[in-house]
């Protein structure tokens, strides 16, 4: 149930972000999202008392983890976000399923079995067609739009893949130990958000975005509810299903969110998907469910 809770809490919230996301661009709103987040789960972790199940082992490997995975990745997924728009994206980051079998077989001398291979093959057939055949004639909704260059979104989107993977990766040893889950992504996120603040000359810079001069309270507001959403809630869950459950079924689990997000869109846009984004997006699920079976 959490690992299916997180899935729902991305898919919609990925669809919250996609004003700000779009007018602040992806370096500039991951950081402002995570001043929130950090604060959030801080004042949660402090509440509940969970801060003496961490050692100096699991801090550094959460740590690691938010700085791969809330910085590089989360940066790299919204700034193709702002480009390709959340369907696009969403398909796209289920990519971090054979990325993560790949990391882990170089890293950890994982064997990389046939019904991996299959998976993997399986999510790039699925992200491959979602992405070439997932528009159809007569959609006209901004979200459809690519701005700038495709491959350079993509290119972004697969990196916020990789930054997803090696944060699950490094993560996941912290879970040996008996960890509170609020705890544990409090100090991902503090982590995530010092390196934002650190890295933000070099990050938003880049981004090449017109940053308007005032943030009104509505945008402000869709950026705490996004947050709260989609990290206060849904990542915090991913870590509760880690503690409780096998990682390769909360992955399966957590992989269902670009199928979820579909009918989203459809309910937001008004536009029904193509063909193609729904078979893209159910041939993804399934390949991850090969990948960590």
């Amino acid at each position: 149930m959490a690992a299916l809770g997180a899935a729902f809490s991305w898919a919609i919230g990925g669809l919250i972000a996609a004003g700000p996301t779009a007018a602040l661009g992806g370096p500039r709103f991951t950081r402002l999202r995570m001043y929130w987040v950090a604060f959030a789960l801080v004042v949660v972790a402090t509440a509940i008392g969970g801060w003496d199940t961490l050692g100096s082992r699991e801090l550094i490997l959460l740590g690691a983890s938010g700085a791969v995975g809330l910085a590089l990745g989360d940066v790299a997924l919204f700034t193709a976000f702002s480009r390709l728009g959340p369907r696009r994206t969403g398909i796209l980051f289920a990519a971090n399923a054979p990325m993560a079998a790949i990391f882990s077989a170089a890293i950890f001398g994982e064997r990389f079995s046939a019904p991996a291979l299959f998976g993997s093959v399986l999510v790039m057939a699925g992200v491959t067609l979602a992405i070439a055949f997932g528009t159809r004639s007569g959609q006209t909704h901004h979200w459809e739009e690519i701005k700038g260059s495709l491959w350079v979104g993509i290119g972004f989107g697969l990196l916020g893949a990789a930054g997803q993977a090696g944060g699950v990766l490094l993560a996941d040893p912290a879970f040996d130990a008996d960890l509170d889950p609020w705890a544990a992504a409090a100090v991902r996120a503090v982590v995530g958000l010092l390196a934002l603040v650190a890295l933000r000359g070099y990050f938003e810079k880049r981004a090449r975005m017109p940053h308007p001069g005032r943030i009104g309270w509505k945008m402000w507001g869709i950026i705490l509810v996004s947050g709260t959403v989609a990290m206060v809630i849904g990542k915090t869950l991913v870590l509760i299903a880690l503690s409780d459950g096998d990682p390769g079924i909360v992955s399966v689990l957590v992989s269902v969110s670009p199928v979820i997000q579909l009918p989203l869109i459809w309910l937001f846009t008004r536009e029904r998907p193509a063909s193609g984004a729904w078979v893209g997006a159910v041939l993804a699920s399934v390949g991850t469910a090969f990948i960590v079976g």
